[in-house]
């Protein structure tokens, strides 16, 4: 219990465990050295524990707000984001950073407001609330500015370039990614040059770049996540790289890129990235004529955003209502509704399974 008051506490987090101060110092202590390796390229293992204390985790957040130390608590916010992020706990995430970035005293432009406010846009924008994204993002690049961490301005720079994607103003979207990826190689940050680099190139695509132009681009960008160890970020490019392919026509060369993709991220337990793959696999299925197959994966990828609380790209959206109405068509309601109820019920590995023997 918390012998001060910090104020009420919402609903949500007065359901969380109580914890003493001690466990919530050595907790609070224990992600502030984290913090660097869940922002890093190879963060599966701190998820992982992440995911067996995440009790701990809510309990020491709750504690925060009750004892009204709101630093500490936006500083093990901005740390934990990425685990809210990629493990499926989206709306959790960011009831936790709401709550925090609006309790007394957490108005202070500090770096721990900064760095939730970039938590808070990010969980916003894959939720497609665009105001609430631009909103933290905006915020976010004021203080980091303020304090001249070029560091926290490449990640602000970034956070607005995706609220770009969500207005489909690509011109500023590329903008801000060549700037954010200017600030990362001034500090020698290669993992944020890639990051930029991605944006970039997704700018272009978005334009109407032809696959001739954005396909090395693409490769520099795969290559850099490699140097920098950065697991997820290759299994993300192998997946925009099977887009390209898949939309140039090079179906089979496509399959097999969502697969590797899929396995990469079946490993790192992100149901998320999984659901855009299972959408992929859908895509290229429909295109290939195996509709029953494409309506399956189809339902795996619905089951999987529903799961995460994800809303879907809209740039996805026209290929994947493609698909369904070729599915749709060559199936019947019937025979379709079949196929695509099979893959909601689907475990994850029944339907990794189904898609490693295409």
């Amino acid at each position: 219990m918390c012998s001060s008051d910090g104020g009420s506490v919402p609903s949500f987090a007065a359901q969380s465990p109580e914890i003493d101060r001690g466990q919530a110092a050595q907790y609070l202590s224990l992600l502030a050295q984290a913090e660097s390796v869940l922002r890093g390229p190879s963060p599966e293992a701190w998820f992982d524990r992440l995911d067996r204390e995440h009790d701990t985790l809510r309990g020491t957040l709750r504690w925060c707000l009750e004892c009204g130390r709101i630093e500490e608590g936006l500083q093990a916010g901005g740390a934990v984001w990425p685990f809210w992020q990629n493990r499926g706990h989206i709306p959790e995430g960011r009831k936790w950073l709401a709550a925090l970035l609006s309790a007394p005293s957490a108005e202070r432009q500090t770096l721990g407001r900064a760095k939730a406010l970039v938590g808070a846009g990010t969980l916003a924008f894959l939720q497609s609330d665009r105001e609430a994204a631009r909103s933290s993002f905006q915020e976010s690049l004021a203080i980091f500015r303020s304090l001249d961490d070029a560091r926290g301005i490449a990640d602000a720079l970034i956070g607005l370039a995706r609220v770009a994607l969500l207005q489909g103003d690509h011109v500023e979207m590329r903008r801000l990614s060549e700037e954010s990826r200017s600030l990362a190689r001034a500090v020698a940050d290669r993992q944020r040059e890639a990051i930029a680099l991605h944006h970039i190139v997704e700018s272009m695509r978005r334009q109407g770049e032809v696959a001739d132009v954005i396909r090395p681009l693409y490769h520099e960008s795969l290559a850099l996540h490699r140097e920098t160890r950065d697991r997820r970020g290759v299994a993300l490019e192998l997946h925009n790289l099977a887009n390209v392919e898949r939309r140039a026509g090079n179906l089979q060369e496509a399959m097999a890129l969502f697969t590797e993709s899929l396995v990469m991220f079946r490993d790192m337990n992100s149901k998320r990235h999984m659901a855009y793959c299972f959408m992929g696999l859908g895509n290229v299925a429909a295109a290939r004529g195996q509709s029953h197959l494409a309506a399956r994966f189809l339902g795996v990828c619905d089951a999987l955003f529903g799961a995460t609380g994800v809303t879907p790209d809209p740039d996805y959206r026209p290929d994947y209502e493609r698909s369904t109405a070729l599915a749709r068509s060559a199936l019947g309601e019937f025979g379709f509704k079949a196929a695509y109820d099979e893959g909601r019920v689907m475990t994850l590995e029944q339907a990794v399974k189904s898609a490693l023997v295409v």
